[in-house]
């Protein structure tokens, strides 16, 4: 019971990789896909109902995010193409805000952060999640630029609270909070 939170977001890391190769077989890649944003609502849920969270769980949390996300935007890429294409320069900027932030956290804090649990991260993970969903409904374009403002936002905010903070806090929830 100890370690079934961590175990779970170590699940969403093997489940997400089998994301891209499944793209085209539609029943499994939704029970996979289903089963992947189950597990990222689960493991924080278990972690704090057995009062196991830990800052290894956490960046397991994140490790997770980032490979799910990773997968997602290679399904919708190979899915769209075209349209996807349009927003490279932007999901390259994101990846580079991002990679950024690593560094001003490994530099300032000593530790390797691959992302904050703030509000505007949450945000962003949901709108990610829920793409593959919205450009059935709405057309991608529409889909991908609200997706980018908001991943472009929380990745800024996110620099910023690494910047003004004096110590690492991974479930600081916004910029707007004090430490």
């Amino acid at each position: 019971m100890k370690h079934l939170a961590n175990l779970i977001s170590l699940s969403r890391v093997f489940l997400s990789m089998l994301l891209v190769p499944l793209r085209n077989h539609t029943g499994i890649f939704i029970g996979v896909y289903l089963l992947c944003g189950f597990s990222d609502v689960l493991d924080g849920f278990v972690a704090r109902k057995t009062k196991t969270e830990s800052v290894a769980g956490a960046r397991l949390d994140s490790l997770g995010d980032v490979f799910m996300f990773t997968a997602i935007v290679l399904v919708l890429y190979l899915r769209t193409g075209k349209e996807l294409a349009a927003y490279t320069p932007i999901l390259v900027a994101v990846v580079l805000v991002r990679l950024l932030n690593v560094g001003i956290a490994g530099y300032k804090f000593q530790v390797l952060v691959l992302g904050l649990h703030t509000w505007g991260n949450k945000l962003t993970g949901l709108l990610v999640y829920l793409a593959p969903l919205l450009v059935m409904a709405c057309p991608p374009e529409k889909v991908f630029m609200f997706v980018c403002l908001v991943a472009i936002l929380s990745a800024v905010e996110e620099g910023c609270i690494h910047l003004g903070s004096r110590k690492l806090d991974l479930n600081r929830k916004s910029i707007f909070l004090k430490e």
